[in-house]
């Protein structure tokens, strides 16, 4: 167990009773709900403090407040229990088939839905994120991204970047150009501006 806390921080989601909890990236190594949690979590479930299952997301874990109990009561006790939990990241268990690559698909969601991807989307550019595995990722660029002189920085100071922050164990990106026959395809199927 570790003797140091592991800083959370609360952030409001779309329905009141759920709090989406940030910790720092790479705490849990896995998403979605976990086939177990720690003793410390357990205790507010069995409570009633929390209900429903905990939701893993790269960098912070969904929780629900149970029905008679408040954020405001009830917040710095889940605060408490779950940095406890977080300190012991061994005593987590994944869901079933859970692999570490599912957490950097899920890095390279928030990326290309995000600032780098409306980077690259601005420019006319695509990102197809080919392969996900042992920690690399392969990826095509097309559209105005194909046969750019920038695309290299790009990849590197915008997607590697945005992802090594979401995911530090990444190994690499690997980036192709799409081959001129699909690259026409696409650039069909892109809407043009007027």
């Amino acid at each position: 167990m570790s003797d140091s806390l592991v800083p959370v921080h609360p952030e409001a989601t779309e329905t009141i009773e759920v709090l989406r909890w940030v910790f720092p990236v790479g705490t849990l190594g896995f998403i979605g709900e976990p086939a177990d949690i720690p003793a410390p979590l357990q205790v507010l479930y069995a409570a009633g403090v929390l209900s429903g299952s905990p939701v893993v997301q790269p960098s912070a874990v969904l929780l629900r407040i149970g029905a008679g109990h408040t954020w405001r009561a009830d917040g710095p006790a889940v605060r408490r229990a779950l940095q406890a939990a977080l300190a012991t990241p061994e005593a987590w268990r994944p869901p079933e088939g859970a692999v570490g690559d599912d957490v950097l698909r899920a890095a390279i969601d928030e990326v290309l839905a995000g600032e780098v991807g409306d980077f690259v989307r601005g420019h006319g550019g695509v990102i197809d994120v080919r392969t996900v595995a042992a920690g690399e990722v392969t990826i095509e660029l097309g559209g105005a991204c194909s046969g750019c002189p920038a695309s290299g920085i790009t990849v590197q100071n915008r997607f590697e970047a945005a992802l090594r922050q979401r995911y530090p164990a990444l190994r690499g990106v690997v980036a192709h150009e799409i081959p001129s026959s699909r690259r026409s395809r696409l650039i069909q199927l892109l809407p043009t501006r007027r």
